[in-house]
């Protein structure tokens, strides 16, 4: 039984498909190109989950931090001994029994504060938390008459009501009994509630950003030499202590065994030695009157201004330089820099070796790049950043470089991948090391980079155009 013939294709659709390949490019480094950097774009889609897990290990961090600062009292902040003395007066001379209430505030004419802190870490979990003992020795010298100066005229000043104060942020801190003595004199301090006053009458203390410790002092109206004040206290914190200019011209010396400071608050150290090791370190600040900038005795003064936060504290945090968690941070702010290079880097071999590389396997090296950051992160929390980055970038290398070597068929270009590969992250971590030429070598970079790219790929057919062959 003979078949039947085919029927002929319409319209030439036998053709066309051969003859509209031929339009076609068959193997384009231009496309090509463009498909590698819209994938390295599309790596940072992993990167941005890895910062998720970077952020709740952060808020992890944090968290821990409270909880430890709740049984230690926490960053804490001093202030030095303050004298006060309230008064009252009658605004309206025809109604003198409508009175009012003022505190007159003295600040020291000069004072010191010598620290010795003992810092120890306590782990939480996965969590280090630095907590410190301090042993602090305040001295202070007082011109009785600044405090009377600071009394209005037209007021009635209340000598029995005359406190010495100090101050401390978190009380839960406090290990032992505040020693106080005025003029070789022992006075008990106790605490004092700032908001309460005495009925229909005056505020009990200043105001004031710390809490305050109190002791009735005598003979302050009468005094005429200066006033001579010790006051002692032990007491315990995390992470940060700080101390206000409490006096006119006020020195503060501290001695501890951390080796690794870091000096904030409104004022930074005169001088300071950090040591390797337990060594430990020592250092000076010295706030003298115009630089303070607050009067030395006056009438409703705020305590605050000399406790405020970054703004007048002598102050020392007590944390490790290298956190891991903003060191993973920062290094994730490159990683579209990053696996840019890389996918570059694979690009220029595919180019040179001829062979090809599908793009399911740049996905694969890309996501290589994003685990790379996960293993950075969870060997970090562990060993440190440092050590953490040498496992991960060593694996991660070798990893990429023996995939190339499969990719493109060729010991030699595994060990080309190898030696780039290397490079890449040997400028990413010196790119976390240099932190005041971070940008500036990142740029250099990425212009070597594009400038190598360009030299190599100087002469490929971009389009992917072959010679058509010759139509019957």
């Amino acid at each position: 039984m003979s078949q039947s013939p085919l029927p002929p294709p319409v319209s030439g659709a036998g053709r066309s498909l051969p003859e509209l390949s031929g339009f076609l490019p068959q193997r384009s480094a231009g496309l090509k190109l463009i498909l590698v950097c819209a994938l390295a774009l599309l790596m940072a889609i992993p990167a941005l989950f890895i910062y998720g897990i970077v952020h709740e290990r952060t808020t992890g961090q944090i968290e821990a931090a409270a909880a430890v600062s709740q049984g230690v009292g926490g960053a804490q902040a001093l202030l030095g001994p303050v004298l006060a003395v309230p008064f009252e007066r009658a605004p309206n001379p025809q109604r003198p029994a409508l009175k009012t209430y003022g505190i007159a505030v003295a600040y020291a004419e000069d004072g010191g504060a010598d620290a010795a802190v003992k810092v120890e870490e306590r782990r939480r979990g996965l969590y280090v938390v630095p907590v410190f003992e301090a042993d602090v020795a305040f001295t202070a010298r007082f011109s009785p008459d600044a405090l009377r100066s600071a009394i209005p005229r037209d007021a009635t000043p209340l000598w029995h009501e005359a406190r010495l104060y100090t101050g401390v942020s978190d009380t839960r801190g406090i290990r032992d009994a505040v020693d106080v003595t005025v003029n070789d004199r022992n006075l008990s301090m106790e605490p004092v509630d700032a908001n309460r006053s005495e009925p229909g009458a005056f505020a009990i203390a200043p105001r004031a950003s710390v809490a305050l410790a109190g002791a009735k002092i005598e003979g302050l109206e009468t005094a005429d030499k200066d006033i001579l004040v010790k006051a002692r206290l032990r007491l315990s914190g995390a992470e940060r202590l700080a101390i206000g200019p409490f006096a006119k011209d006020t020195r503060v010396h501290l001695t501890s065994n951390w080796p690794d400071p870091s000096f904030t608050g409104g004022v930074m150290p005169t001088s300071h030695t950090s040591g390797q090791s337990d060594a430990g370190f020592e250092a000076d600040w010295r706030v003298a009157y115009l630089a303070r900038g607050i009067a030395g005795a006056s009438a409703d003064l705020d305590l605050g201004e000399v406790t405020s936060a970054g703004q007048r504290e002598m102050a020392v945090r007590f944390m490790r330089e290298a956190n891991p968690y903003q060191s993973v941070e920062r290094a994730l702010k490159y990683c579209a820099m990053f696996v840019g290079l890389v996918f570059l880097a694979y690009f220029l071999l595919e180019v040179m070796s001829g062979a090809r590389a599908h793009p399911a396997q740049y996905i694969l090296v890309g996501l290589a790049q994003a685990v790379f950051y996960l293993l950075l992160l969870a060997f970090a929390e562990r060993l440190g950043f440092d050590p953490a980055f040498a496992i991960a970038a060593t694996l991660t290398v070798l990893l990429t470089s023996a995939y190339a070597m499969s990719v493109f068929r060729s010991a030699r270009y595994g060990l080309k991948a190898l030696i780039i590969l290397s490079g890449i992250y040997v400028l990413l971590f010196s790119l976390m090391r240099a932190e005041g030429f971070a940008l500036i070598a990142g740029a250099l970079a990425s212009f070597t980079a594009i400038g190598l790219t360009m030299y190599v790929t100087r002469n490929i057919d971009w389009y992917g155009t072959r010679e058509r062959p010759a139509q019957p």
